[in-house]
């Protein structure tokens, strides 16, 4: 079952706690999620930062993450993800100068440790644009081209956030970006990884609120809606 969350009450959780205060001291980084950034930077205690700091921190609904370098976030525990699934995020972007992406990943390989990591990323940039992202060892490219979309909540200016929410549907032969409803992307799934971790991929100098990141395994095919067919 899927809580359903007021998207002003978000909001209002959100600003109340980066206001400052008590409520800013009591934020803690969870401590069932793991990180790997491109280049390393101190972790912040709770949001408050210091100079060369980064912060991710539980904040009820969902955790909120502001980035130094670029960064995969991901849960300690969630194991491989494998076979047909659907893949879905709820994200609030903040104002800032930053043209980084912001989204999920899938099919992680070696995200621990050393090696250079091995994964699929579904993201959008705050200019409304999205792509599929492919790494691995000396490897990064577009398995599909940056395109902008109607669907896609550019950033605005001023001091108020704007939601999306990402989904990427993995099914034999496809994978399929849809934003808040709508369909965005497509990719032969033989040109990405999809089998292995799965987690947030964000770029540098980000400032972003997730309520959620829920994996749905199918068993059967999905009838597609006839609102969501484009």
């Amino acid at each position: 079952m899927r809580l359903l969350v007021p998207v002003g009450l978000v909001l209002v959780v959100v600003l109340v706690a980066l206001s400052g205060g008590p409520v800013l001291a009591q934020l803690t980084t969870p401590t069932d999620w793991k990180w790997r950034q491109n280049e390393p930077a101190p972790l912040a205690s709770g949001m408050k930062m210091g100079p060369g700091e980064w912060a991710f921190v539980q904040m009820p609904p969902g955790w909120h993450v502001t980035t130094g370098p670029a960064v995969l976030l991901y849960p300690a525990a969630n194991g491989d993800v494998a076979g047909n699934y659907s893949l879905e995020s709820e994200i609030f972007l903040f104002p800032g100068e930053s043209a980084q992406e912001y989204g999920v990943f899938l099919g992680g390989h070696q995200i621990d440790g050393t090696a250079a990591p091995e994964y699929s990323a579904f993201v959008l940039r705050r200019d409304g644009q999205a792509a599929v992202l492919r790494r691995g060892p000396g490897q990064s490219a577009l398995a599909a081209t940056w395109q902008r979309h109607e669907a896609i909540v550019a950033g605005k200016p001023g001091d108020e956030p704007v939601k999306n929410v990402i989904r990427v549907d993995v099914e034999p032969q496809l994978a399929t970006l849809w934003v808040n409803g709508s369909k965005v992307l497509t990719v032969p799934r033989g040109d990405i990884r999809t089998e292995g971790r799965i987690g947030f991929s964000i770029g540098k100098d980000m400032n972003l609120h997730i309520t959620s990141l829920n994996v749905t395994r199918k068993l059967a095919p999905v009838p597609v809606k006839a609102s969501e067919k484009k």
